[in-house]
């Protein structure tokens, strides 16, 4: 794969500087030890890209896990000021920080022996890219072979709901500044189903209407996002590979999408309008995951009204009258809203921590029953 462009370059640029500047750093300092982003011990998880120095990535709720020695832990963090992550260490609570370039601490002070670090980045894609660099670790100290890897893996795919957008309402600031993406359905169910994950959500996306969108409707929208590794702005320029889904293989997809199209910003798609743009989402993420499920999941916010839910439980099904296998629809507020007011962050939309906590938990047996995971 060949990247070109402007911001390609500067991308390219930065990471290599940082690089050099670590490996000056560490020439000069004996009293640390430098991994690199490469190192075979090092696992990551979701949607990341390996550069020459550095692994790249532009999704939230991506992470990395690795078992070390020593007292204390840096990490070489760059990309987007705006992005929040999240560290614990050895099972324990999450710290939230924003990176600090090649010496990010993210542990100090710890017991001598071994130790497990997990780093999630909280904050969803569409804020910027992240850089990821490598470990310092202390004199002599080292990392130690990783755990076993799970034998599940789950994707999901939506809007700001998927992203968390609000589900961490007690921290103060603008509107990143206040969701956890880690915290979300999705990965909230993946552990209850004892998976690892991949998030692929962007605020204010639909089927074929984004969140403001007017007519013409020219702006990008999930299908034509999907299929790149991180979330692609309308900037052609804009470094973003295509995914190879080999990197990340999943068992299968679950897809919660539709409320962004139903937005009283704009008048509503047309049913064979929205119908049409459903199935080709669900198309192109059949033709990048190939003999896996999909999973698709009603809008969670029951505001929006039965029309959307309906409408891609008619796409589903006439998918699978055209001999479309493993594929799946799951009504959420047909018996009456899955989550009241209180469950969401005073919008009647976005949910907060215990609406994501319902979610996962109404999902659970259902995934479970159609993955034989039970």
């Amino acid at each position: 794969m060949v990247f070109n462009g402007k911001f390609c370059r500067q991308v390219i640029r930065d990471i290599v500087m940082s690089s050099m500047a670590v490996e000056i750093l560490s020439a000069s300092l004996a009293s640390a030890a430098s991994i690199p982003a490469d190192s075979s011990y090092i696992q990551y998880f979701g949607r990341w890209d390996k550069q020459p120095q550095c692994q790249v990535t532009g999704q939230g709720a991506v992470y990395i896990k690795a078992n070390f020695t020593g007292t204390s832990l840096k990490a070489d963090l760059g990309g987007s000021q705006e992005v929040w992550w999240r560290v614990s260490i050895d099972n324990g609570p999450f710290r939230r920080f924003k990176a600090s370039g090649k010496q990010t601490v993210l542990a100090e002070h710890l017991a001598k022996g071994a130790h497990k670090v997990l780093l999630v980045r909280s904050t969803e894609g569409e804020v910027g890219l992240s850089t990821f660099g490598g470990f310092r670790l202390d004199k002599r100290a080292k990392l130690l072979p990783p755990d076993k890897l799970k034998s599940r893996r789950l994707e999901f795919v939506g809007d700001s709901i998927t992203a968390g957008a609000f589900n961490d309402r007690m921290q103060p600031g603008k509107y990143h500044d206040k969701e956890d993406n880690n915290q979300a359905y999705g990965p909230i169910l993946s552990r209850m189903l004892g998976a690892d994950y991949s998030i692929l959500a962007r605020s204010g996306e639909g089927v074929v209407m984004n969140y403001r969108e007017k007519d013409p409707k020219t702006e990008l929208h999930t299908a034509g996002r999907y299929v790149r590794t991180f979330c692609e702005t309308q900037n052609p320029e804009e470094y973003n590979p295509f995914w190879d889904s080999r990197k990340f293989p999943v068992d299968a997809v679950i897809v919660s999408i539709g409320t962004n199209d139903f937005s009283l910003n704009h008048e509503p798609p047309g049913r064979y309008y929205f119908e049409s743009g459903y199935r080709s989402l669900l198309q192109e993420i059949r033709t990048m995951n190939p003999g896996k499920p999909i999973i698709c999941v009603a809008p969670i916010p029951s505001i929006i009204g039965t029309k959307c839910a309906n409408w891609e439980a008619n796409a589903v099904q006439t998918l699978k009258e055209a001999g479309e296998k493993d594929l799946y629809f799951i009504p959420v507020n047909d018996e009456g809203p899955l989550l009241s007011s209180d469950d969401f962050a005073g919008d009647d939309t976005h949910p907060i921590d215990k609406g994501h906590q319902k979610i996962a938990e109404f999902l659970k047996d259902k995934v479970a029953t159609i993955l034989g995971w039970k």
